[in-house]
């Protein structure tokens, strides 16, 4: 089968597509000029961008399936009309690109176009809900998932989305768990909250199967799948295990939510008015927002019954093996996971 990935730079599609290419399928990568592809010998390269038709138009030529991973992710100081133009625009490119194929088209969304609801075992029922912190993100998001099932739904052809939630493993460059291993190996962790909240993560084989299920199953045509790992874990005790792993002590006191929410909003605004007037000292992102602060206090776990029922997906990385391998990747070496991963933290 031909299959094209977009967003195969980042740590997702790169997963997808190598496993994509070890089933023995055709893979051609839709990859930005500026952007480095895997380095895998296999994979056909299409050089272009997803909000140009005339790309898509190319990059689908010839391919029964498509899976959309590209878009650009939650970085503070990017404009919403730049996210309009990838996430939305780019996905209504290819959405019509492949329509006039006739290929599949599997769509990867995120569990925060439901925003943070503070409750456990949410379900794809739950309605979109771009939050204040990521809104320019979730929202650009929100909007392209409706789309995509709209396709769907109206038999222009076949169409699913694959939301999944905060995602870990080797070559997890920019994610959430392989910042707090940083900083619980450095001692810079700073535990925010009682830490006695729900999280729910997901291995990158687990989600990949995800998404390989969602493309072969008739019956996902128009449907959301939630994907997740088997079960949510604690913030306190998916410290415990990293620091473990890491031989390193965990901080004893935590810092009261609230207070570090007035901290976020303070440094956003200081942030905001820095890149106003163009001052370039102190980086580019603050490093405590209000949306950092949710992830890691919001009470929040995902039912994937529905995955489980209509896909016959059965997450099977536990929390013990996942972060074990994760952290023996982390501990490898540095200029090899440059390599690997240099298209940078903006793009997925």
């Amino acid at each position: 089968m031909k299959v094209l990935v977009t967003g195969a730079t980042g740590f997702i599609g790169g997963h997808l597509a190598q496993t994509l290419l070890a089933q023995g399928h055709h893979v051609r990568l839709l990859v930005r000029p500026a952007s480095i592809p895997p380095p895998c010998l296999g994979f056909e390269i299409c050089w272009g961008d997803v909000s140009d038709s005339e790309t898509t138009r190319t990059a689908v030529k010839g391919i029964d399936l498509v899976y959309h991973l590209a878009a650009i992710r939650d970085r503070w100081g990017i404009p919403y009309r730049d996210y309009y133009r990838v996430n939305v625009e780019g996905t209504r490119h290819l959405l019509q690109s492949a329509a006039d194929q006739g290929s599949r088209f599997v769509y990867c969304s995120s569990v925060g176009v439901m925003g943070h609801p503070g409750c456990l075992d949410i379900d794809e029922g739950f309605p979109y809900a771009a939050g204040d912190g990521k809104y320019n993100y979730s929202h650009t998001k929100a909007l392209a998932d409706e789309m995509v099932l709209d396709y769907g739904a109206k038999k222009r052809l076949f169409a699913t989305v694959v939301r999944p939630v905060i995602t870990y493993g080797p070559g997890d460059t920019w994610g959430m768990v392989t910042r707090l291993i940083d900083l619980l190996a450095r001692g810079r962790f700073l535990p925010v909250g009682n830490g006695r909240n729900y999280l729910h993560l997901a291995y990158i084989a687990d989600v990949v199967q995800g998404f390989l299920l969602a493309a072969e199953n008739d019956r996902a045509n128009g449907q959301v799948y939630i994907i997740a790992g088997p079960a949510p874990i604690t913030l306190n005790d998916l410290v415990d295990k990293m620091a473990q792993l890491l031989e390193m002590p965990v901080p004893s006191w935590h810092v009261p939510a609230y207070l570090a929410r007035i901290v976020g909003r303070g440094l956003e605004t200081f942030y905001a008015l820095k890149q106003y007037m163009g001052i370039e000292t102190l980086g580019s992102v603050p490093f405590i927002t209000r949306d950092k602060v949710d992830t890691l206090v919001i009470n929040r776990s995902y039912s994937i019954l529905k995955a489980q029922k209509e896909l016959g997906f059965k997450p099977i990385v536990g929390y013990d093996e996942g972060l074990s391998k994760t952290i023996a990747w982390w501990r490898g070496p540095q200029s090899e996971r440059a390599q690997r991963y240099a298209s940078g933290p903006a793009l997925a």
